[in-house]
C-alpha cells in the first residue's frame, strides 16, 4: 500500500488545493495511482499560515466525509508540515502539533526555503530528547542547503549527538 506521507489536499488551506473540486480530482488521481492514505499536512507557525491542530483535525474528517460521498477510496489522516521557529518546545507543550503518526513519535518539521536558522542544530536536539523524531520536508528546495550540503550532514549528526 502506498501512503503519501506529504500532501497539500485539504481544500482551501493555506497554498495547498484552492477548492474542494480541485481537492476531490487530486485525490482520485492519487488513488488512481495507487496510493490508499495521505498525511494532510497543512503549514502551521511558518510565518504566514498557522493552522492549529484541532482545526487540521476538524478539516480532514470534514474531507474524509467528501471522499467517502464520492466513492474516493483515500483514507486522510491530520498532521501538519511545521516551521522551525522559537515558539516550536512551547507549541508542543501546549499541544498544538500534529505528528505523522498517531503515538506523536515523528515530526514534519520544515526550514524558511533560504535559510537554516542557527538554533536549527540545538532545537532538532531539544524535540528529540522529548522522544520525537524529526523528519525535515524538502530539504532540496533550501537555498542554503543546496550551496552548502553539509548543513544537512550536520542536522543529521544532530539526530545522535548532542549539538
Amino acid at each position: 500500500m502506498l501512503i503519501d506521507l506529504h500532501s497539500h489536499l485539504l481544500p482551501n488551506i493555506d497554498d495547498g488545493s484552492k477548492s474542494l473540486r480541485a481537492s476531490i480530482r487530486m485525490a482520485k488521481e492519487a488513488v488512481d495511482s495507487g496510493i490508499k492514505a495521505a498525511l494532510m499536512t497543512p503549514h502551521h507557525m511558518n510565518g504566514h499560515y498557522v493552522n492549529h491542530k484541532d482545526d487540521v483535525i476538524r478539516l480532514t474528517s470534514e474531507f474524509q466525509k467528501h471522499l467517502d460521498n464520492n466513492d474516493i477510496g483515500l483514507q486522510v489522516f491530520p498532521s501538519q508540515e511545521v516551521r522551525i521557529n522559537g515558539g516550536l518546545l512551547q507549541a508542543l507543550d501546549d499541544d498544538d502539533i500534529l505528528f505523522a503518526d498517531e503515538s506523536n513519535r515523528y515530526l514534519l518539521l520544515e526550514f524558511p526555503d533560504d535559510d537554516v536558522p542557527t538554533y536549527s542544530k540545538d532545537m532538532i536536539f531539544q524535540v528529540m530528547q522529548r522522544g520525537i523524531t524529526v523528519e525535515i520536508a524538502h530539504p532540496e528546495r533550501n537555498t542554503k542547503i543546496m550551496s552548502t550540503p553539509s548543513i544537512l550532514f550536520d542536522l543529521i549528526c544532530s539526530y545522535t549527538e548532542n549539538p
